[in-house]
């Protein structure tokens, strides 16, 4: 049975309308991780443990580039979900392939 708010939510079938945007959501999640493991990379061999943040530039780098892809995260989300929404569910997603690739 199909309910009212089904039909306004999309139900089942926006998933599948978004299922690229969906995929490049998780990438997008995935390449943040990878981030993560890389700062842990890069305290394991410059030996500087938590919460130290500074003392060797690797390190310095590394937890910029996590800062600054989690700061852009939730404008990314965004910005993606209601591109594929409202205008094109193809081209956000291969505008969000680019900015994965970028970071």
């Amino acid at each position: 049975m199909v309910t009212p708010t089904h039909r306004i939510l999309g139900g089942t079938n926006m998933m599948v309308e978004h299922r690229w945007t969906a995929l490049v959501s998780l990438l997008a999640l995935l390449a943040y991780f990878s981030m993560v493991m890389q700062v842990g990379r890069a305290r394991g061999k410059c030996g500087i443990h938590p919460p130290a943040m500074t003392g060797d530039p690797m390190l310095e780098r590394a937890v910029r580039v996590q800062s600054n892809t989690l700061e852009w995260l939730p404008i990314f989300y965004v910005s993606l979900w209601l591109f594929a929404i409202y205008w094109n569910e193809r081209v956000a997603a291969g505008l969000g392939i680019v900015w994965i690739v970028g970071r």
